[in-house]
């Protein structure tokens, strides 16, 4: 079984060996691995083309940026060799076994996909102790139900067959794009694998989108919380129309945690104004949010922030340090 790995790159020179030394080093070497240069100003084109002359299982596509969701699109709209698909962010790593691991327990299980663990690291690791393998199966409704309840939104950290995505791209010119299209996706998936061992490295001392201080382009989670909840909305099995309100919802209090730990990196946005808005919309969805199966510590963050958004920021940078390592 061929595996297509696909890696958009843009503005990661510093990064970009690594992540792909972690992919060519895969003790499974039936892949094919599509990098992606999104435009990327730096010497990363050039790197790509390295890789290329150096591996045949390296594909490049050169293309005019227009960021990550047209990057992945490119990757889908080319002649995939692979069974299946998998994604991964260029500043980001995973083990030498992990499509070998997902390869065996999907063939083992006759699934359709399959999810595995990350550790946010803010520095270069080969391995990792693994605890103890735990291994869920979950099929039909049930798998749509468990991805919004995990709130595992990235397309990373699974493998899917490609034929899930079949007609299906990512919202371009968005961010917070995996969060839709990965619901229509696992709408398709038959039976899914759920795996607590940890094969992706999520790097968190690079400059990826998810980091930093709030800008416009964060906004754009609105919209695909909206789309969530339109699928969801016409459905009637278990809490999944719940959770799917649950997630728009929700979307106040995450653009409040962001400016907590992050502040504001758009001079446009005036901070005083933008918390009082949040903090008036959040204060509407908290009784949502505290029937939801948010944890317990983000359920008192949701009630500071409707209380005391001063106390709640300090709040959120203490518990983030020790989430984050």
């Amino acid at each position: 079984m061929k595996v297509s790995i696909i890696i958009p790159v843009y503005k990661v020179e510093k990064y970009l060996c690594r992540c792909v030394d972690s992919v060519l080093s895969q003790n499974y070497n039936d892949i094919e691995v599509v990098l992606v240069d999104d435009g990327s100003p730096d010497n990363c084109p050039a790197i790509c083309d390295e890789y290329s002359k150096k591996d045949s299982r390296v594909k490049v596509i050169h293309k005019p940026n227009g960021g990550l969701s047209s990057a992945r699109n490119a990757a889908l709209d080319s002649v995939l060799e692979g069974d299946y698909i998998t994604f991964l962010d260029s500043d980001d790593w995973i083990e030498n076994d992990t499509i070998d691991y997902c390869v065996n327990t999907l063939c083992e299980n006759k699934a359709d996909a399959i999810e595995f663990c990350c550790e946010e690291t803010k520095e270069f690791k080969e391995h990792t102790r693994q605890p103890k393998e735990i291994i869920s199966i979950l099929e039909g409704k049930t798998i749509l139900e468990e991805y919004l309840r995990k709130e595992a939104y990235s397309v990373c950290m699974c493998l899917f067959k490609k034929e899930l995505f079949e007609g299906l791209r990512f919202r371009e010119g968005k961010i917070n794009e995996d969060i839709d299209l990965k619901y229509k996706v696992l709408q398709r998936c038959k039976k899914m694998v759920y795996s607590n061992q940890i094969k992706y490295f999520y790097f968190q001392a690079g400059d990826s989108i998810s980091m930093g201080g709030l800008k416009k382009k964060d906004f754009d989670l609105y919209e695909a919380a909206e789309e969530l909840n339109k699928m969801t909305s016409v459905e009637d099995y278990g809490q999944i129309r719940f959770l799917g309100e649950v997630k728009k919802r929700r979307t106040a209090f995450s653009l409040l945690c962001k400016i907590a730990y992050y502040g504001i990196a758009d001079p446009s946005l005036n901070k005083d104004e933008l918390v009082k808005s949040l903090t008036k919309e959040h204060m509407g969805n908290v009784k949502t949010l505290l029937n939801s199966p948010m944890s317990l510590s983000r359920k008192g963050l949701a009630v500071l922030f409707a209380i005391n958004y001063q106390i709640a920021e300090v709040a959120v940078k203490v518990l983030k340090r020790f989430l984050v390592y």
